[in-house]
């Protein structure tokens, strides 16, 4: 069912599927004013993306391929990878670590900083 968009004599516009079958039928606003139909651009959705390479390692010009190769049967590894900022989210972290330590820690450092207890960098040899 096509979706039209239409204006009143209210200045009221607003957008209604409309079967076509009832093409011709006269409309009319919520205002009840009546309404016509305005021309405008059709909606056209693509699949095509700017080359990208995917976790299978191969350049994808679709979005429907480059998300299949995120996926564990779309790449060699099996594994799942993540599109970030894609409707998916990020599997959560859990961290095994104390968090009064660890802030112990931070503070402790950033005062061996303050008091110019900085340790030398470590050069390796050839």
């Amino acid at each position: 069912m096509p979706l039209y968009d239409f204006a009143c004599d209210g200045g009221h516009r607003f957008e209604r599927f409309v079967p076509l079958a009832q093409f011709g039928d006269a409309q009319t606003c919520a205002c009840g004013a009546g309404a016509w139909r305005l021309v405008s651009a059709p909606m056209v959705v693509s699949d095509c993306i700017a080359p990208r390479m995917g976790a299978d390692g191969r350049l994808h010009d679709s979005l429907a391929s480059y998300r299949h190769s995120l996926t564990p049967e779309g790449n060699k590894k099996g594994e799942r990878y993540f599109e970030l900022g894609h409707n998916e989210e990020l599997p959560s972290k859990t961290y095994d670590y104390d968090q009064k330590q660890r802030r112990d820690d931070i503070r402790a450092a950033m005062a061996d900083v303050r008091n110019g207890n900085v340790p030398q960098p470590v050069f390796l040899e050839d």
